[in-house]
C-alpha cells in the first residue's frame, strides 16, 4: 500500500527584489499540492506567464515548489503597493511590498539643496547691502 501525501498549506518560502535597469522582484512557495503564483500590483491581478506593457511575469513549478519573478520596466507609482500571492487547497500565503519612486526623493533631495542655495544667496545680499549702506550709517 503507497503512502498517502500529506497535504500541506502555500508557505512563503523566500522573497528578494533588486534594482538595476528594471525592479525586479521574485517569490519562492512550497505547498502539497503546488502552490499557484499571483501577482497583484495596486490591487489589480497581473496577467501570470506574459508581458503587460510594463510588467513581465514569469513562474515555474517543480514538485512542490512555486516560483515567480516579475519585472517592471518603468517607475512605479508613490505608494503602490506588490502582492506576491501563492495558493493552493489546503491554504493562502502572501508578500506585499511597497514600491517607492526614486524621482520623489530626488525631487525632495532637490528642494532641500534649493531652499539651503536660496539661504546662502539671501546671506550675501544682505551683507553686500549692509556694506554698501554702511557709509551712510556712519555719516548720520
Amino acid at each position: 500500500m503507497l503512502p498517502l501525501l500529506q497535504l500541506v498549506p502555500a508557505k512563503l518560502l523566500n522573497s528578494s527584489c533588486s534594482l538595476e535597469k528594471t525592479l525586479q522582484c521574485s517569490c519562492s512557495f512550497h505547498g502539497i499540492p503546488t502552490p499557484s503564483v499571483q501577482w497583484w500590483m495596486g490591487g489589480v491581478p497581473v496577467g501570470v506567464d506574459g508581458m503587460d506593457g510594463s510588467l513581465q511575469v514569469t513562474s515555474t513549478m517543480l514538485g512542490p515548489w512555486a516560483n515567480s519573478t516579475i519585472s517592471l520596466t518603468e517607475e512605479p507609482e508613490m505608494g503602490m503597493r506588490l502582492l506576491c500571492e501563492g495558493k493552493n487547497q489546503n491554504g493562502t500565503h502572501a508578500l506585499s511590498i511597497l514600491l517607492m519612486s526614486r524621482k520623489s526623493s530626488l525631487a525632495a533631495q532637490a528642494f532641500v539643496k534649493g531652499l539651503i542655495q536660496g539661504a546662502i544667496y539671501a546671506g550675501i545680499v544682505i551683507a553686500l547691502l549692509f556694506l554698501c549702506l554702511l557709509p551712510l550709517i556712519v555719516k548720520h
